[in-house]
């Protein structure tokens, strides 16, 4: 009985470390996105997109990451509740280093305008926001491979990919790192 339990308690915690996309739709899908390339020294541009935010207005990434010295790209969704639970600590974060030089860019995997406009509202993610409201077939994820989420990608002024994959402490410490040197 004790064994079930905990057995019961780790399945419960592990799923809820991320929101996946549902694999049989995935697999099934035939992708049409363009290939992503690896970032090297001859082509350091390799994250760029483009997708309108909150107002409908077509965001430039790459005119975003200029304006700054490091952006977090950060994949989310309102429905995701691993999500919701690292906003407070991305929020943290860029009120931290907003004025030294972070950005954000988040891109929402919503699917509903007024969930995500309430959710960007309600946990105070003052930075740039955009969404095709196409759900797990958001553009830029399918292009960049997104498959769970929370998801994050680290950028310089030009876009030459820094970081993937950190959340909580290990986020916090590479951006206070970055901005020591």
């Amino acid at each position: 009985m004790k064994i079930c339990y905990i057995c019961s308690v780790v399945a419960v915690l592990f799923a809820l470390t991320a929101c996946q996309q549902n694999k049989s739709k995935a697999d099934n899908k035939i992708s049409t996105t363009e290939t992503v390339e690896e970032p090297s020294e001859d082509n350091p541009d390799v994250i760029s997109f483009t997708q309108n935010d909150m107002d409908d207005i077509l965001v430039d990434a790459t005119e975003e990451f200029a304006k700054h010295k490091i952006t977090i790209i950060d994949f989310w969704a309102s429905w995701c509740p691993p999500c919701r639970r690292e906003m407070p600590n991305l929020v943290n974060i860029y009120n931290n280093y907003k004025d030294k030089g972070l950005g954000i860019i988040g891109v929402s995997l919503d699917e509903d305008k007024e969930q995500w406009t309430n959710a960007v509202k309600g946990m105070n993610m003052t930075w740039t926001q955009v969404s095709d409201l196409q759900g797990w077939d958001n553009q830029v994820a399918v292009k960049y491979g997104i498959r769970s989420i929370p998801y994050t990608m680290l950028v310089d002024s030009k876009g030459k990919l820094l970081a993937t994959e950190l959340r909580g402490e290990e986020l916090e410490a590479f951006v206070a790192k970055y901005f020591q040197n």
